[in-house]
């Protein structure tokens, strides 16, 4: 049996990301026997354009594709713009959308994830990108939602996710997102 795997990317490019950080905090959490991989280098991938399909395909979005077909799971975590995600997250979920119908997005298990400055956490952008993710036919994961408001005041210098309810809600996400994802129950994994 494989082991079960789970991808996840940062719709941030900023060097300091709190999404990124808290992604980070997210693989630390996952149960041991599950392999959690952090797609990097995405601020490169061209925007999505259908005149880059077929023989067109840039590897790096090949690979990319590639990538989230053979797992088991995808975690978004993705900063708010002016209410609403990225254009790094919108761009890298173009790609993975295409071919239409038969792409890497269609019934793949997804958790949506993000941390902000403002009080709102992002509460705007997780809307928007769950209804994106619904028109991909993405099996997005409901409960819990994870918010991280005043994201500054969660992580230590390091980068490390240091507020107890935070880390106690982060970790209820991915025990939700393994049985969503299909992972065995721990008491049947060997």
């Amino acid at each position: 049996m494989s082991r079960h795997l789970i991808v996840g990317f940062s719709g941030s490019t900023a060097s300091n990301s709190y999404n990124s950080k808290l992604l980070r905090a997210f693989g630390e959490l996952v149960p041991k026997d599950v392999q959690f991989q952090v797609i990097q280098g995405l601020e490169t991938l061209p925007f999505y354009s259908p005149d880059l399909e077929g023989e067109k395909l840039p590897e790096q979005a090949r690979r990319l594709r590639d990538t989230v077909r053979s797992a088991d799971g995808l975690v978004v975590a993705s900063p708010e713009y002016n209410y609403s995600y990225t254009a790094l997250a919108k761009n890298v979920i173009d790609w993975l959308s295409r071919p239409y119908g038969t792409h890497s997005l269609v019934g793949k298990a997804v958790a949506v994830i993000g941390a902000s400055q403002g009080l709102l956490g992002t509460v705007r952008a997780q809307l928007h990108l769950r209804d994106v993710l619904h028109a991909t036919q993405s099996d997005v994961l409901s409960r819990p939602e994870v918010f991280v408001t005043q994201a500054a005041s969660k992580f230590d210098a390091s980068g490390r996710l240091t507020d107890a309810p935070t880390r106690e809600l982060l970790a209820a996400l991915v025990d939700a997102f393994m049985e969503h994802s299909g992972r065995p129950a721990a008491e049947q994994v060997a």
